[in-house]
């Protein structure tokens, strides 16, 4: 019978897991001179170790031609000896890695979304195995950006501009019977206000309800302006006084200018 040898199972350091990879887009060399900085290396060797880097990691990421529709079930395969946090740190640095090098470039990031979003489309017609497609949402930072102001101006909006519009509503309902009433009272000859004491109670009613709808309406209006306005407003002037006095400054130059802008924006 063939004697097998147990050996204790040791968790491995960082840095022989580095070097326990096979090799990709680097070689496992190339790993260990790059996290050690060329350190035992003459200036000839590290220009040449340098340059097949470049060149390793050139042909690397033009493979993602290949990669970007790669079944889903081999990348399930691929990556499922590691756990979230693993997959979560190698994403964050691929994402670093191409945000520098389009950085460099000076490549408009709009520009690779676009493209990202077209070659997206197409695999997606093209394979069978990759659901994954399905669930990318290819979106600039900016438009994510505009897009959760909008929905918080929004989420705003709806519930205090609503509140108040359902107050001038219900206020304007009321105000009927009363502008009946008055106007009742004013054609006919019979003080109505003064003879028919449930015409006067609806309109005494009516009354309060335009009064009360109309303080609502000022206090949450009110409200409004002290939060986003007023208080911000002195705590700029206590912070930065001298910008304040600029731009109030700045308003009273050529009136005329801002007042023609003021119209074109009604």
């Amino acid at each position: 019978m063939r004697s097998v040898t147990l050996r204790p199972l040791i968790p491995m350091s960082d840095s022989e897991r580095f070097e326990d990879k096979p090799a990709s887009l680097l070689t496992k060399t190339q790993r260990s001179r790059i996290r050690d900085g060329f350190a035992d290396q003459d200036e000839h060797q590290r220009r040449r170790d340098q340059q097949q880097i470049r060149e390793r990691v050139r042909a690397g990421v033009t493979d993602f031609e290949l990669l970007a529709d790669y079944p889903d079930r081999q990348f399930e395969l691929a990556f499922d000896d590691l756990d979230e946090e693993e997959v979560t740190a190698a994403l964050a640095d691929a994402r670093l890695v191409t945000e520098r090098l389009r950085a460099l470039q000076g490549i408009d990031r709009d520009r690779v979304v676009d493209r990202a979003s077209d070659r997206a489309s197409a695999v997606s017609r093209r394979i069978a195995d990759g659901e994954s497609l399905a669930g990318v949402e290819l979106v600039p930072a900016a438009t994510y950006r505009q897009q959760g102001r909008a929905a918080a101006e929004a989420e705003h909006e709806n519930r205090w501009d609503r509140r108040a519009d359902a107050i001038l509503k219900t206020a304007a309902v009321a105000a009927l019977p009363l502008l009946l009433g008055w106007f009742a009272d004013t054609v006919t000859e019979q003080n109505l206000l003064a003879t028919r004491a449930d015409i006067a109670l609806v309109m005494g009613l009516s009354a309060l309800v335009v009064l009360a709808g109309f303080a609502g309406v000022l206090l949450i209006k009110g409200a409004q302006a002290l939060k986003h306005d007023i208080i911000p407003g002195v705590r700029r002037l206590r912070h930065e006084p001298g910008a304040v006095v600029s731009d109030g400054s700045a308003l009273l130059r050529r009136p005329g200018t801002k007042l023609r802008s003021v119209w074109e924006e009604l």
